[in-house]
């Protein structure tokens, strides 16, 4: 994970987030959604009290957008949490 992690200019946090990932094992032949390392998005940390809504009010989108950039199927965050935003 840290070896392509760093091969695209990415963090392990970010990948295992996008990827919906609990751990940082792979398997042979898995395929792994690639975060936008450009100026094109911004990653932001979960904090204790942050809901979808709130981030994407703040940042000024929507609660969709975030959900599809991240692969996320449910509201649910964790405090920690990278998110990517669009920029």
């Amino acid at each position: 994970m840290y070896g392509i992690a760093n091969k695209f200019g990415v963090s392990v946090n970010d990948l295992k987030s996008l990827n919906n990932l609990n751990s940082n094992t792979l398997s042979i032949g898995q395929v792994l959604k690639i975060p936008d390392s450009s100026n094109n998005k911004l990653t932001y940390t979960v904090k204790s009290g942050d809901t979808l809504y709130s981030i994407a009010r703040t940042y000024n989108t929507t609660v969709d957008k975030i959900k599809e950039l991240n692969n996320l199927k449910s509201n649910t965050l964790s405090i920690g949490q990278t998110l990517i935003l669009p920029n």
